[in-house]
């Protein structure tokens, strides 16, 4: 039985209590009752019970939470369930519309709750979703408010229920029965921009996980110690995890941070995305991969909630934060390896041509499984097929960013710049070619700095004459310590053994492959290896 976090609201009053209750489906949160109105047939064996379930919105446009701005917002989508209160079964379900209400037909003069929870579900044929928001350090439970138990009576009535934030004035002092709904409707908005372009989209299960506890420390997620607010697939089951910790790192009302981690559950689900992860910032030069998921996330998340800047609020009181202004580029040393090149060349292009095009460009065959991995140049080549008459517009956008050689070339062949990295490392051709049977020297570099930035993974491009395994080896020097990917229109294989040689048998298809090789302690401004693909 699935468990359920639930705040239950004391009639008119602003006090709420946490407590662990068991029940069917989904669901977390938190609640407060008010009045029920009359209204309907005396001796009806069913009656009518409408209501509006809404949360506290705290508003973030600066970079700090503006607790004084905050107003009500409806929760929309959400499972309402009207629960018996003497067998805790459920008894009649139904959702929240747009603007927070519920109306469902109730069994009369029978003593129930009324039950929202941080749960978004619609099955059956067409478009449909599972999305749940739930406390990873509570075993998972889900999150839900509810009114007091009353009696449906014999005539119409309301339920109205509202999450508040629990803010005090100068730190939290109730429950934050507020912050599950807010996470809930920003997953609201990013799939309604989606639907809006594919109204049949079909969204995997989706898992939220927020807790107070949740702080920027590694460690045990089940204690909250989830590092930053991230998203993950790693299992299989897509979520999305979200700090939550007082005066150090809360974004359950940073909208941008969440829209941002939602496009990367987007990459997952509809399109692609070959980033390995890691740190990263507006001032880095990335690996390509990196730079182009990164900057997808935050340009999506500009898109889908209509705004101009991205804004995530930390510290004492939620009172600091950043302020990312998505138009602007990066500056100085724009290119393909910045995030902040991507966002501004995907916010300004979706400005122009609206988001059909792009969202075509990302799912479909050619970006999706073609042979080059994700960066600007595969989504250029992608885009320009899609949607020709935007290609002028895309190109001029590129040029502003310092990005050359992408049009109707996935792999680039004919950008230049090299954003600084000099020597052997030099990551400019994109793609080196290797022959299968021979020896190709390849070279990576620390000079952009150790891990995910440009330059610490070198990219070789290789034709395999037929379907068979081959043995890939990548011998390095003393100190270093190889890993490599390939890819085949996805990737096939990974290597990560400890040592100053990796080699692996590797099962290929006839035709091209792309080996992704890098140097996991990467301590020198130029590392060679020689790799051998037999």
């Amino acid at each position: 039985m699935t468990r359920i976090w639930i705040w239950r609201g004391l009639a008119l009053a602003a006090l709420t209590l946490l407590v662990a209750c068991g029940g069917g489906g989904g669901g977390g949160g938190n609640a407060a009752a008010l009045a029920l109105a009359g209204g309907g047939v005396p001796g009806a064996t069913t009656v009518t019970l409408n209501g509006v379930a809404t949360y506290d919105s705290v508003p973030n446009t600066t970079g700090a939470l503006l607790y004084a701005a905050t107003a009500p917002k409806p929760v929309r989508g959400a499972v309402v369930d009207i629960v018996s209160a003497a067998s805790s079964a459920i008894v009649a379900t139904t959702t929240t519309d747009a603007n927070g209400a519920y109306s469902v037909a109730v069994p009369s003069s029978t003593l129930v709750v009324v039950r929202v929870k941080a749960q978004m579900l619609q099955a059956g044929s067409g478009a449909n979703w599972d999305v749940t928001v739930r406390d990873n350090t509570q075993s998972s439970a889900i999150y839900a408010m509810e009114t007091p138990a009353f009696s449906t009576g014999v005539a119409a009535g309301t339920r109205n229920l509202h999450a508040p934030s629990g803010w005090g004035g100068s730190s939290y002092t109730s429950g934050r029965i507020a912050a599950p709904f807010a996470l809930l409707d920003t997953v609201y908005t990013a799939q309604a921009k989606v639907l809006s372009v594919a109204p049949s989209t079909v969204f995997p299960v989706l898992r939220v996980f927020w807790s107070v506890n949740n702080l920027p420390a590694d460690g045990n997620p089940t204690l909250g110690q989830i590092g930053t607010t991230f998203f993950s697939d790693s299992d299989g089951a897509p979520a999305i995890y979200v700090l939550g910790k007082e005066d150090v790192d809360t974004d359950e009302y940073d909208a941008s941070v969440i829209a941002h981690e939602w496009g990367h559950y987007y990459q997952s689900a509809f399109s692609r995305d070959d980033s390995p992860g890691g740190s990263h910032s507006m001032t880095d030069s990335l690996d390509r991969r990196v730079a182009f998921s990164e900057g997808w996330g935050n340009a999506w998340s500009g898109i889908a909630l209509g705004r101009g800047n991205y804004t995530d609020a930390t510290g004492p009181r939620q009172a600091q934060g950043s302020n990312v202004d998505l138009a602007t580029g990066a500056s100085p040393n724009p290119g393909w390896y910045r995030e902040a090149s991507i966002h501004s060349i995907l916010w300004k292009l979706n400005s122009v041509v609206g988001f059909k095009p792009i969202h075509d460009a990302l799912t479909g065959a050619p970006f999706k499984s073609g042979l080059a991995v994700t960066s600007i140049h595969p989504f250029t080549a992608a885009f320009d097929a899609a949607a020709p008459a935007g290609a002028s517009t895309l190109a001029g956008l590129l040029v502003a960013q310092n990005i050359s050689g992408a049009a109707n070339d996935p792999f680039g062949t004919l950008e230049s710049n090299s954003g600084g990295i000099s020597g052997v490392a030099n990551p400019i051709p994109l793609y080196r070619s290797a022959a299968v049977g021979g020896s190709t020297s390849a070279c990576v570099t620390n000079q952009a700095g150790p891990g995910n930035k440009l330059g610490d993974y070198v990219y070789l491009r290789f034709a395999t004459p037929s379907s068979r395994n081959y043995l890939i080896t990548v011998a390095g020097p003393a100190a270093s310590d190889p890993d490599f990917v390939v890819y085949s229109g996805r990737k096939i294989a990974e290597a990560t053994a400890v040592g100053t040689t990796e080699t692996s048998s590797v099962g290929l298809p006839a035709g091209e492959s792309v080996l992704v090789i890098n140097d996991f302690n990467n301590s020198s401004a130029a590392t060679c290896f020689t790799v051998t693909i037999q």
